[in-house]
């Protein structure tokens, strides 16, 4: 699902596999001050939470509490949660078709990851660096998994 990130900055997009990955992203990101509208029929709107509200919203979609949300994902869905945490994109809709045109045409990783970072850089003009946080977390998330996973058992 792609979301667009309701903010006071800069434009956001976002893409999620699942609404309980994406409700967890919306907090890491906002804590409660950013909404997620979706931008595809039939998704899920994630909407502020900065004045509460939650915990209800996660009972009515998931049986659950927030926190019993966050600590399910964050435990059985951590690579998919990073992987939502790497799609945000700086800009509207349209323009996720443009990077992504302009992306299939590298194939060097590092490559790739020096034209996500001038897509960024050249459109952010704001000092709320949403993209910015969203891939540093997504970074340790990941550095998270792999330490995990060499860890003896």
């Amino acid at each position: 699902m792609l979301y667009e990130i309701v903010n006071m900055s800069d434009p956001y997009t976002i893409e999620a596999m699942s609404l309980d990955v994406a409700a967890v992203a919306c907090a890491i990101l906002g804590g409660g001050q950013y909404q997620f509208r979706p931008l595809e029929d039939g998704g899920e709107e994630i909407p502020f939470f900065m004045f509460g509200g939650e915990d209800e919203w996660c009972q009515k979609h998931f049986r659950e509490t927030f926190e019993q949300t966050a600590s399910r994902v964050r435990k059985d869905k951590m690579e998919e949660l990073a992987d939502c945490l790497d799609s945000v994109l700086i800009g509207h809709a349209q323009d996720r078709k443009t990077y992504n045109n302009g992306l299939e045409l590298i194939d060097d990783p590092e490559k790739r990851e020096i034209w996500r970072c001038l897509w960024h850089d050249e459109r952010r003009s704001s000092l709320n660096d949403i993209g910015g946080r969203a891939y540093k977390i997504a970074k340790n998330f990941r550095e998270s998994i792999n330490q995990f996973e060499k860890a003896p058992q």
